[in-house]
């Protein structure tokens, strides 16, 4: 092989490796150096703060279906929570791509959308819902997946001052993955 087609096939490789950091679109873990995958059957418990809110103890499990990693498309994103084998919710959303890879976002199955970025290893989606300011953050950490939603009141805000918000709670839950096969 002569130079040239040698230098070409480095600068390729090189050019992909670069433009593709994420491999499958899921986050990166914190470290930076391994790439995470979200997809698969997850289970875990809603941990509240303070104690016995709404949801506290409910069992939940989560599919995950693969990174969209084609602009317009959306895979699975449900969340199932039961309490004494009750189901208490059933949110069949997707978690979609829209016009690029930094245009993400959770279609609800009752047809609202609700933004969502990756910042560093996580997902973040803010958004305000029932009187109350909302933010959503998803991450994993090493073999679990985590998610913890924040929920303050929703205070209009006055120019030039500073409007301070109450918590209202703090959802967590850590879920480990119970099957990894394609939602």
């Amino acid at each position: 092989m002569n130079k040239f087609k040698h230098s070409l096939l480095i600068f390729l490789f090189l050019n992909i490796f670069i433009n593709c950091k994420n491999i499958n679109g899921w986050p990166i873990n914190s470290s930076g150096t391994v790439q995470t995958n979200w997809t698969g059957t997850w289970h875990g418990i809603v941990d509240t703060y303070p104690k016995g809110e709404l949801g506290y103890g409910w069992n939940v499990t989560w599919e995950i279906g693969t990174y969209p990693m084609i602009d317009n498309t959306c895979t699975t994103w449900r969340a199932i929570y039961t309490e004494n084998d009750v189901v208490q919710i059933d949110k069949n959303n997707q978690f979609c791509r829209g016009r690029d890879s930094n245009d993400l976002f959770i279609r609800e199955s009752g047809g609202g959308k609700i933004a969502v970025q990756q910042i560093h290893d996580e997902l973040i989606s803010p958004f305000k819902s029932q009187n109350a300011f909302v933010v959503v953050r998803m991450r994993m950490r090493e073999d679990i997946l985590e998610e913890e939603v924040l929920m303050t009141d929703d205070n209009p805000a006055i120019e030039n001052v500073i409007v301070s918000l109450r918590i209202q709670s703090v959802h967590k839950i850590k879920m480990k993955r119970m099957s990894i096969y394609n939602v």
